[in-house]
């Protein structure tokens, strides 16, 4: 585990630019390998969950080619002759359980062994769940063996089916919107299976966050009839069809790390070259908090600010699969932190993306805790001196933001997790000022 140190303190300000969106890539790569021909995917971002990728699917036999340099990976699947997901690999990523439906339209065989990523599920030691994705693939006529944490299937083509997403979710409740860890990764396995099935099939009640638009429109550019009403996706299957070419959005989650580091240590940054319309389409449950934070968004032409402007209300957030990104929730906890009134964190996604708030503790944070939600006192952590160990991805970004509020030096472990989600935000963060 790579180490850090921070001194803090200082005066950030400058310009960022973000990457392509992370969450999009796994299910759109796992798309191309399930292609008849080569695709391409513009604006991809050069970190270690996407190389990882692109090696998984060298050593299956397909031809990847990624130019970090011009932020594309060209995808030739026309090659790809094992079916046994390395699992040296794998281990590394929860990308890699998206492959699973692509290798298996491609090539009618699968085996993928265990995933990584970051241990926020709930598992006894923080393992994301499997049996959403075995059921789906179940109901597309697969069949699906499972040992252990090992899926091993085989379809001779999909079939179509209708499936209902409301079964791999939980109810809110107050809203009656769908929520919980199985819901997303359920919707994008049914979409990968559905583009690749013979026959019109129904995905009802799907997750309908940019990742899942992202691929139903790469998957409309594949010349497949697929049509999304308000509360159902259907699909005209092609198996045999051919490659696409797409470009990814922002990332959403880049973004609000910047909005966060901006609101936080009060420092004039603008994120630069960002579509007003994704940001507030995909941010708009984030947006929603920050106002009533007493922050605005400003735009000029494609550049994005942030300023406080009015007086804070008291915030209490349910993270939900709907609502705010629960990657987003460790940077809506530093601003509670920072804000007149505190608030509360309610997470019904990831039981264990909390793992950061006993960290910020030792900072200085005043929180109460239980085992779904945190109550955060306004209060900003500023113990200096101390040392501090990341055990997830956001969490480790969040600590590295706190840590840059602090006057004197913070001692942050763990820092490698960020390399799976920021081309370089380490190195960004020196740009701006930041004494790292």
């Amino acid at each position: 585990m790579q180490e850090i140190e921070v001194t803090g303190g200082n005066r950030l300000s400058g310009r960022v630019q973000v990457s392509g969106f992370k969450h999009a890539f796994p299910p759109l790569f796992s798309l191309a390998l399930s292609s008849s021909e080569p695709s391409l995917i513009k604006n991809v971002p050069d970190i270690a969950d996407i190389r990882i990728l692109g090696e998984i699917g060298q050593l299956l036999g397909a031809r990847i080619l990624h130019e970090p340099e011009k932020r594309t990976m060209y995808i030739d699947p026309r090659g790809l002759s094992n079916t046994k997901i390395p699992e040296n690999l794998s281990t590394l990523i929860h990308g890699a359980w998206y492959l699973a439906p692509g290798l298996l339209a491609h090539s009618g065989h699968v085996v993928l062994g265990e995933t990584g990523g970051c241990k926020i599920g709930g598992g006894q030691g923080g393992e994301r769940p499997i049996e959403q994705l075995c059921t789906v693939l179940q109901r597309f006529g697969a069949k699906v063996e499972t040992t252990r944490n090992i899926i091993q299937a085989t379809v001779p083509c999909f079939s179509s089916a209708q499936i209902d997403m409301a079964h791999f979710a939980v109810v809110e409740e107050g809203t009656g919107k769908l929520t919980g860890p199985l819901y997303s990764g359920a919707t994008k396995a049914a979409l990968l299976c559905a583009a690749r099935a013979e026959g019109i099939s129904e995905i009802i009640h799907p997750y309908s966050k940019p990742d899942v638009v992202a691929l139903v429109e790469a998957i409309k550019s594949q010349q497949i009839d697929i049509e999304w009403e308000k509360d159902r996706i259907v699909v005209a299957g092609k198996p045999d069809a051919g490659g696409f070419e797409t470009t990814l959005g922002p990332d959403l989650i880049e973004v609000m790390t910047y909005l966060a580091l901006s609101a936080y240590c009060n420092a004039p940054i603008s994120i630069t070259g960002v579509s007003r319309n994704h940001i507030e389409t995909g941010l708009s449950a984030e947006i929603a908090c920050l106002e009533k934070l007493g922050y605005q968004l400003q735009w000029k032409d494609n550049d994005l600010t942030i300023t406080h402007l009015f007086p804070a209300s008291q915030l209490d957030i349910q993270v939900t699969s709907h609502g705010i990104f629960s990657d987003n929730q460790p940077f809506m906890a530093l601003l509670l932190m920072a804000s007149q009134l505190g608030g509360s964190i309610t997470e019904q996604v990831w039981v264990k993306r909390f793992q950061y708030i006993e960290e910020l503790e030792k900072m200085g944070a005043k929180v109460i805790r239980d085992a779904k939600s945190v109550e955060i006192m306004p209060y900003v952590p500023n113990k200096s001196g101390i040392t501090v160990q990341a055990s997830d991805l956001r969490g480790a970004a969040a600590l590295v933001i706190a840590a840059l509020k602090i006057s004197g030096k913070t001692k942050i472990g763990g820092i490698d997790h960020l390399e799976r989600g920021y081309p370089d935000l380490l190195g960004q963060l020196r740009v701006l000022g930041a004494k790292i």
